[in-house]
């Protein structure tokens, strides 16, 4: 046992008084006279035998007292056998989960601010010499840099929550890294201050703590698992039309073990509340909610969902963008005899056609296209050839009509397939058609052309001039199963691809009911192949189409007061951006050119959705992985309330004052009991 106040042993010379005071009593003793001595000379023996007992007790617990209380004010203590281990190093490695899901709370006060004050606390236990390190999610600034306590003070105020969430088997290998960098293999000390969210810190059974360092876990545990979150966003009609009707859907979750009643969640389209329904959720269970909205105007609408919830709170707002009516350009590459697409688009504003003759075809222009319509050609030359792959493989949708003699071989080569030509019959000077089969109600491709599908209702007639395999969806057969319209779906875009030109002499389809909603599905469903509503931060690139830009534009984002230049790129017209992982809130972002402010659209970002999802490692499943490690201590929500005494106990020393303290109270009651309740005769 040792002292770590020796000087107040000194005290115990005080166990001198109480001792004089018995061996001097300075009370004068008094005669009394009674006629039978003998009698009071036997009461008198026994009186004093039972006094000096007394007295003798009461000096003892008197002794006691002060002895007990001296050595309390000495602070007795059993040294640890892990003491040396901390004295001998230098380097503290704290990785301090920051976040979102640590919004939860425990006894009232936030996870985040539980897991600061630990770290606080970690930083008075170890010597005035120990350099400290603070990892958490950004994983910013030189992760090989260790620094003393006053800079770990100042980082720790600097913390805020994180979008990125870490798993902890990469955070294990970047300490490791630093205080091997700094030449200390062994003998360091790892904190890991953490809620241990199954969903974001990883699979902890195959994490292995190297044996040469020690580790020690504080798990942050809520009282309540309660949250619910919007899951995910969906348009019943991707494409908006203005002053339309249109339902938007949204998934909401109920991650908590408690039931949730009448719970708001509202629409908002450019600030302005449009939609709005409640909810109730049971425990675990999800439910799909549809809000109608309809939208005046034409262009970008940056929108929001939000829903009531706390404590987890980061999660109630979801953000997306809404793209009204917006332009697609076809370009129509047609042979110069006669053409039917520019009457087909031209009822509407927001499809914008632009003519070309296949011999003064400005190749560069195909690029900038949303869909591409090759009408009646003869053939693909290879100039041709190339500029359309080019721009199949930068995202632009391509529809075939070849010409009645057309070269098939040209056409194979576009569209990697086995095509072959098929010659059309005349009977009567007339070319022998075939009637399309009624097609599927169930393909997506038709949801909302057909009130009703019957199977004597009139369908188009055409004469196939070429014929490929079953190969890809075929959107239309003939009546004989043979493919009229197939769908090739390439990484970045479709080719639509016919088996009859555009020619009255071939075929009815041109003027039938069913020309009209087919082209505009291929037409809208090009411009909706990037049309994404929104982005996660756990995603790596964003992409935005750019209308026109000069070469060397650089684009920031812009939120609120919030700007940010990210790492970018600019892959035909389409720019790219790195998401940002750190310092940045979720919402809607606009995308800005950096010197003349000329706005170019708007992107959505959002958290990540498993850091929703609020399930735990507890501190009995982390005791039972690390039970093999007796390097790794685990602190459980119980021990933590006073984590410093607590890990001293464990690791520098086991302190005795306590029960020194509590007998020396206790020898002082028994001095007060004897003096109160043994009365003297």
């Amino acid at each position: 046992m040792n002292f770590l106040l020796p000087s107040y042993l000194i005290g115990l010379s005080l166990i001198a008084v109480p001792v004089i005071i018995h061996f001097f009593n300075f009370q004068r003793a008094k005669k009394v006279y009674f006629t039978n001595v003998a009698f009071l000379s036997s009461v008198k023996d026994i009186t004093n035998s039972r006094n000096k007992l007394k007295n003798l007790l009461v000096l003892l617990a008197r002794v006691l007292f002060i002895t007990f209380l001296v050595l309390a004010f000495a602070r007795p203590f059993i040294p640890n056998k892990n003491a040396g281990d901390l004295n001998n190093s230098n380097y503290v490695s704290i990785y301090m989960d920051n976040s979102y899901s640590l919004q939860n709370e425990y006894n009232e006060k936030r996870l985040f601010d539980l897991g600061v004050s630990y770290v606080d606390q970690i930083s008075s236990i170890f010597s005035s010499n120990t350099l400290f390190q603070l990892v958490d999610n950004s994983l910013e600034g030189n992760l090989s840099f260790f620094y003393e306590k006053d800079r770990l003070n100042e980082k720790l105020y600097e913390l805020n929550f994180s979008n990125s969430g870490r798993n902890l088997d990469h955070i294990l290998t970047r300490q490791l890294q630093a205080v091997d960098d700094n030449g200390a293999k062994s003998g360091n000390h790892i904190f890991w201050i953490s809620d241990f969210q199954k969903s974001s810190i990883g699979d902890l059974s195959s994490l292995v703590p190297d044996s040469l360092n020690n580790f020690y876990l504080v798990p942050l545990q809520a009282n309540r698992k309660t949250n619910i979150y919007i899951d995910s966003v969906w348009l019943d009609n991707p494409f908006i039309k203005q002053q339309e009707n249109n339902q938007l859907y949204v998934k909401v979750i109920n991650y908590g073990d408690e039931e949730v009643e009448n719970r708001s969640i509202k629409l908002y389209i450019d600030d302005k509340q449009v939609s709005s329904t409640t909810l109730s959720l049971g425990a675990g269970e999800s439910k799909e909610l549809e809000l109608t909205f309809a939208v005046s105007d034409a262009g970008e609408k940056n929108c929001k969902l939000e829903l009531e919830d706390f404590p987890v709170s980061f999660d109630n707002e979801f953000y997306f963008i809404l793209k009204v009516a917006p332009k697609i350009r076809i370009i129509n590459v047609h042979d110069g005899r006669y053409s039917f697409v520019p009457n087909v688009y031209g009822n509407e504003s927001f499809f914008e056609v632009i003519n070309f003759d296949v011999n003064a075809l400005d190749y560069n222009v195909l690029n900038s296209a949303d869909l591409i319509v090759l009408e009646n050609l003869h053939e693909i030359d290879n100039a041709l050839l190339i500029a359309l792959q080019r721009a199949i493989n930068n995202g632009t949708s391509l529809a075939v009509f070849p010409d009645i003699d057309a070269d098939i071989t040209s056409f194979g080569s576009l569209v990697d397939l086995p095509i072959t030509a098929v010659r059309p019959v005349k009977v009567d000077n007339a070319y022998q058609q075939t009637s399309l089969k009624v097609p599927e109600n169930e393909n997506p491709f038709f949801e909302g052309v057909f009130e009703k599908v019957s199977f004597n209702m009139s369908m188009p007639k055409a004469a196939a001039v070429m014929d490929w395999p079953n190969i890809g969806n075929n959107l239309l057969r003939y009546r004989n199963e043979k493919p009229f319209l197939s769908v090739i779906e390439n990484r970045n875009s479709k080719v639509y691809l016919f088996s009859t030109a555009l020619n009255p002499e071939l075929t009815d389809f041109p003027r039938h009911a069913l020309f009209v909603p087919v082209m505009y599905k291929i037409a809208i469903s090009s411009k909706l192949k990037n049309n994404r509503l929104a982005y996660s931060f756990n995603e790596n690139i964003a992409s935005i189409e750019l209308d026109s830009f000069a070469k060397n534009d650089i684009f920031k984002l812009k939120y609120e007061d919030f700007e940010l230049i990210p790492s970018q790129r600019i892959v035909d017209n389409q720019l790219l951006i790195n998401i940002p992982k750190n310092n940045i809130e979720a919402g809607n972002y606009l995308v800005e050119e950096t010197n003349s402010q000329d706005l170019f659209g708007s992107i959505a970002f959002n958290y990540d959705k498993s850091e929703s999802e609020l399930d735990y490692y507890s501190s009995d499943e982390l005791s039972e992985l690390f039970k093999s490690y007796p390097n790794v201590q685990i602190f459980n929500s119980s021990e933590v309330d006073d984590f410093t005494k607590e890990f001293s106990t464990r690791n520098i020393a086991k302190p005795l004052w306590r029960y020194a303290l509590l007998l020396a109270l206790f020898f002082l009651l028994l001095e007060v009991l004897l003096i109160r309740f043994w009365k003297k005769t």
